[in-house]
């Protein structure tokens, strides 16, 4: 009997599994004790999921991670009491939750979660959760959840190595922690749905997404808290929700400082935001910050953007050395600065755009190329704000901008002064000639290209590449003024990336540059491409060549796809590599009179690059162009409905921005061209909606609506490309579950269309889905329903809104594998195509891995693009590889990535002689044919004495028994002279063929 040791009225019950009168297990301790008592546990693996129901206490002896608890059937611990841990490792390595804590307190001190799980710890209605001291690690979910009205209180530890999010907070729930450090998670904070969050000296680092998201109408209190090196935001606020934020650092974010977004509240004072990638503030949808005494320094972009209806308030604060502008408000926003200092902005100090506000009050405006700008119809005030070292225009005013001046103190020796001119431009009117003396020639219309250039949508990196491409031109013309060499500057480029991301438009500004710099005569841009530079015939191509470059002298020649003139046409007569040498030649001949700039995707271009050792010389610069994002997506909408007269409704925005989202990013997105056709659909719809009514208005001619947005084409996995239809999954699973056997293969299926739905239903919850491969091995001898499986996976898939079609495109070897060098890559791209949108059922995939008895032999190509295409294209399709079990695992290794990529094997067994007599039994009933009792027993004899080698057909071979009984049946009855109906119907024993005979 275990020892039951009383002092100050409490019971110590001890566990230990080897030792005498202790109790074997933790759970027999709790059987055992009562409210009050302590549950002492010595060092041990305990593999057992406890539910604590009493007010106990555990307590594990030893240092450290000595006493282990592993959740078997459940969670390791599920309280619904008051109860308190320590010293204790609570672990769980598969299932939904790794803590549960149902009702009740709970309190850990000093302990250890690991899980592989949806969620670490779970936190329900009413229940309190209290950290102290414990660190939680999940390589497979989120760490701590508190909803449906928990509450949880952090205090010290660590939140880290978690897949998604470190801590959220959902509904009228709440939280508190207090020098906690949360590292190395995908989310840091996110607080949700009305949720309360107050986080009081923390430290964020290495967070690949959002540090800190506040949505839904919660509230997020931060004070002393550090964000470092983020790879998102570093606090995003959105759909109504609430920040104040006291003494906070952000450093080094990669996306935005603070973002306010659709009608957030966001409280800032002394608050720092630093060397971050690109904005520190941005405000859009009718957010609203104040910040006072904050500092943002180098920010990587525009410091301060606030755009649409929202506003923001800058008081006692400085904005320092952004790469852009200081403060930008544009569209209806307003932006008033009050005492704020801006030191040395690489552009300008404010600028307000369209119908915006901006005031500047007091403070101080130093640098840049210009001071405070009004643009378009933009208001706004400048009072009592001194400027100094500006280059350009200290004040600039649009004629129709309605802006309040006071003359500030201005210092153009770089101190300080009362000298209290301001200069007042128009747009309209003529530069000083005192200006027009002191600049070069062309500086005003180069101050102009730039910032056509920074107008474009996006494009961050490219503009900074430019705009330092021109740097280095103005610093060699002053080195050459000076008596100094000029450095070589490779004024030939390679723009790279995908279509439609505005290649052509900045090349062609390029040229501009380049001609407003005096570098280049004219700068004008000469478009051409393949066909426009290769001829059919010998020695056509380098005239063709030679004509359209000299065309381009004087300005910019623009090789549009030009790793097309590396690739093998798949002829022998073909002239892409001689386009290519004269190219560089010319390039030689004319390299102070011509620009080339080569574009195309990324990895093409660097095929082309290697097609002539001489390129790599001439071209040492790379622009690369990203993908716009979606925010920048629904920018190019806006501007094309400006352009058009059209506006967009607020909710059309949201709508806009989610269906980009979701959009499919295959090769053929066209970003800037796709944003183009969705405006373009828009209208259309627009037109059909508007097209019955008899009376329209004006405004209602110009609005566009969400339903005015076409739906999402189908083809992606998870895309949303499909609503779920219970009824048929339902259905599709009954078809399952009646074929005969394969009880492990429906278990498999089963548990596949389990998780997708759980996914979904998790992603509508708000929280994490699991990462789920969707690619299979089906292994097993022939005939044992592979292929009707796949083609129930796919119809399942479907039915579950995860595929857009569903349909089963089924390949072999032949499909698949070339005749000749390059034709296997285009065989298996074809076939990969026909499959997108649903399955690519491969049969006999082993094959590919086998020489196939041809020494040249393209299998391994063909398995080499289909990894790539997996890749490229792991949302559209869904790839099953079927054949025999030791041959797939060859098969398996022909690629080291194709592993990982089939993480799901689902074998195929033999058929039973049972099930066999089963699948005749079948095929007779659809035939119009009935089996005695005796048939029956002579079947199964057949199929228990029949040789099952590597060959055997399984369904197959029954379907050809079958026949067999059928044709042998036929020729019993051809001599009845008058048949019953019986003698027609019934198959007897004599029908059925004696084992060996089928296929002898």
């Amino acid at each position: 009997m275990a020892s039951r040791l009383t002092a100050r009225e409490r019971t110590v019950l001890t566990v230990a599994a080897d030792l005498p009168d202790c109790h074997p297990s933790i759970a027999s301790a709790l059987a055992s004790a009562e409210d009050g008592d302590v549950i002492s546990i010595r060092p041990g693996l305990y593999r057992e999921s406890l539910l604590v129901d009493r007010s106990v206490s555990l307590s594990g002896v030893g240092d450290a991670g000595e006493v282990r608890i592993e959740g078997i059937d459940g969670p390791a611990v599920c309280s619904t009491a008051e109860a308190r841990m320590s010293g204790l490792t609570l672990a769980r390595t598969d299932g939904d939750v790794a803590v549960d804590v149902a009702s009740g307190t709970l309190s850990l001190d000093d302990c250890t979660v690991e899980a592989s799980t949806e969620v670490a710890l779970v936190v329900r209605a009413d229940a309190q959760l209290s950290l102290h001291d414990t660190r939680v690690a999940n390589d497979a979910g989120a760490g701590v959840l508190v909803f449906e009205g928990g509450r949880s209180e952090i205090t010290g530890g660590r939140l880290h190595d978690i897949a998604t999010t470190a801590l959220v907070v959902r509904g009228p729930s709440s939280a508190h922690i207090v020098d906690v450090v949360i590292a190395s998670a995908s989310g840091g904070l996110l607080v949700a749905d009305g949720g309360q969050l107050t986080v009081a000296r923390g430290r964020i680092a290495d967070v690949t997404g959002a540090a800190m998201t506040v949505e839904g109408g919660a509230s997020l209190d931060a004070t002393g808290t550090v964000i470092v090196a983020g790879g998102g935001i570093g606090v995003l606020v959105t759909s109504g929700g609430s920040a104040t934020l006291a003494d906070v650092t952000i450093r080094n974010p990669r996306g935005q400082g603070v973002v306010g977004m659709a009608d957030a509240v966001i409280d800032l004072s002394g608050v720092g935001i630093h060397d971050g990638a690109t904005h520190a503030l941005h405000l859009v949808e009718r957010a609203q910050l104040t910040a006072r005494a904050c500092e943002l320094r180098g920010a990587g972009h525009d410091a301060v953007v606030v755009a649409d209806s929202a506003s923001v308030t800058l008081v006692d604060s400085t904005i320092s050395r952004p790469a852009g502008t200081g403060v930008i408000a544009s569209d209806e926003a307003t932006a008033a600065l009050t005492d704020v200092r801006i030191v040395e902005p690489e552009v300008a100090g404010a600028i307000a755009r369209d119908t915006a506000r901006l005031v500047l009050e007091g403070g101080s405006l130093r640098g840049g190329r210009q001071g405070a700008v009004w643009h378009g119809s933009s208001t706004g005030a400048l009072r009592r704000t001194r400027l100094r070292d500006v280059a350009g225009d200290a004040v600039h005013v649009d004629p129709d901008a309605d802006v309040e001046l006071e003359e500030p103190p201005v210092g153009d020796d770089g101190h300080e002064s009362e000298v209290t001119a301001v200069e007042r431009r128009s747009t309209a009117e003529p530069a000083a000639a005192a200006d027009a003396d002191d600049r070069p020639d062309g500086a005003s219309e180069l101050d102009r290209l730039l910032a056509e250039l920074d107008e474009l949508v996006g494009l961050d990196s490219v503009k900074r590449q430019v705009e330092t491409l021109v740097r280095m031109h103005q610093m060699a013309e002053r080195r050459a003024e000076a008596g100094l060499p000029s450095p070589p500057i490779s004024r030939h480029l390679v723009f790279a990336g995908s279509p439609g991301t505005g290649k052509t438009t900045v090349a062609r500004l390029y040229g501009r540059i380049l001609a407003a710099l005096g570098i280049l005569r004219t700068g004008q841009l000469i478009e051409v491409a393949r066909p426009d530079l290769v001829a059919a015939v010998i020695g056509g191509t380098a005239i063709k060549t030679a004509e359209m470059f000299g065309k381009a002298l004087g300005g910019v020649l623009f090789i549009d796809e030009a790793y097309a003139l590396s690739k093998d046409s798949g002829s022998s007569n073909d002239f892409g590599g001689e386009a290519i040498d004269t190219l560089v030649k010319l390039m030689e001949d004319h390299r102070d009179d011509v620009v080339v700039i080569v574009a195309g995707y990324t990895n093409d271009m660097r095929t082309f690059m290697a097609a002539n050792p001489g390129l790599s010389s001439r071209f040492s610069r790379t622009v690369e162009f990203a993908d716009y994002s979606s925010a920048e997506m629904v920018t190019i909408v806006e501007g094309l409905c400006r352009v058009n007269h059209y506006s967009l409704e607020f909710e059309t925005r949201a709508a806009l921005h989610d269906y980009f989202t979701k959009l499919p990013r295959d090769e053929t997105f066209g970003n800037g061209r796709t944003a183009r056709k969705v405006f373009e659909e828009m209208l259309g719809r627009q037109a059909y909606r508007l097209g019955s009514l008899t009376e329209v208005d004006a405004l209602t001619l110009t609005r566009l609506v969400p339903n005015d947005l076409g739906p999402l084409p189908g083809s992606a996995i998870g895309a949303g490309v499909g609503r779920v239809d219970e009824e048929r999954v339902e259905q599709l699973l009954g078809t399952l579950r009646e074929l005969v056997g394969l009880d492990d293969v429906k278990t498999e299926v089963q548990g596949m269309v389990d998780l997708l739905t759980s996914a979904r239903r998790r992603q509508a919850a708000g929280l994490p889905a699991p990462s789920l491969s969707r690619h299979l091995i089906f292994a097993g001898p022939p005939g044992t329903g592979k292929t009707t499986v796949a083609r129930l996976y796919g119809s399942l898939l479907t039915a579950l809104g995860v595929l857009a079609q569903g349909q089963v495109t089924e390949v072999s070897r032949a499909d698949l594998v070339g005749e000749y060098v390059g034709h296997t890559a285009r065989r298996t791209t074809e076939a990969f195509d026909r499959a997108r949108g649903g399955v690519l059922f491969i049969d006999e995939a082993y094959t590919l891995a086998s020489g196939g008895g041809n020494g040249a032999d393209f299998g391994k190509e063909s398995v080499d693009t289909l990894v790539k295409l997996m890749e490229d294209h792991r949302d559209e399709v869904v790839v099953i590889a079927a054949g025999y079990e030791r041959e797939m695992d060859q098969f398996l290794a022909t690629n080291p990535g194709l592993d990982s990529r089939f993480s799901h094997r689902v074998r195929f067994a033999n058929y039973t002689p049972d099930e066999l007599v089963t699948i005749v039994n079948q095929h007779a009933t659809s035939s119009g044919y009935e089996c005695t009792g005796s048939t029956v027993a002579a079947l199964r004899g057949h199929f228990t004495a029949v040789d099952r080698t590597a060959s055997f057909g399984n369904g197959r071979y029954a379907r050809q028994v079958m026949d067999a009984a059928i044709a042998n049946h036929a020729r019993r009855t051809r001599t009845i002279e008058d048949p019953s109906m019986d003698d027609l119907v019934l198959l007897l024993p004599e029908d059925i063929p004696a084992a060996g005979v089928i296929g002898a």
